[in-house]
């Protein structure tokens, strides 16, 4: 990184936070796999997330009770999540 004048531990988290963004990214139309509380896990498309990364939109979501065209989690119900990445 150019010397803006940060510290290192400000470009190290800049850089951190430029990757998890393009991970996001990555993400978008792509099949998640959402580990929930409950021992729950439900499926579907990553659409986005809000800027808070509070609640994260997801289409054609899969649950045990049936798939949902669109539907928002949020992200304090999700334990982890997976994707393919290929």
């Amino acid at each position: 990184m150019e010397d803006c004048g940060l510290t290192e531990e400000q470009e190290v988290n800049a850089e951190l936070r430029e990757k998890f963004l393009k991970a996001l990214l990555f993400a978008i139309d792509k099949i998640v796999t959402f580990q929930l509380y409950e021992n729950t896990t439900v499926k579907g498309k990553f659409a986005a997330i809000d800027s808070e990364h509070l609640q994260v939109l997801v289409k054609d979501l899969q649950t045990p009770s049936g798939v949902q065209k669109e539907a928002i989690l949020r992200t304090s119900d999700i334990i982890s999540f997976s994707l393919d990445l290929q």
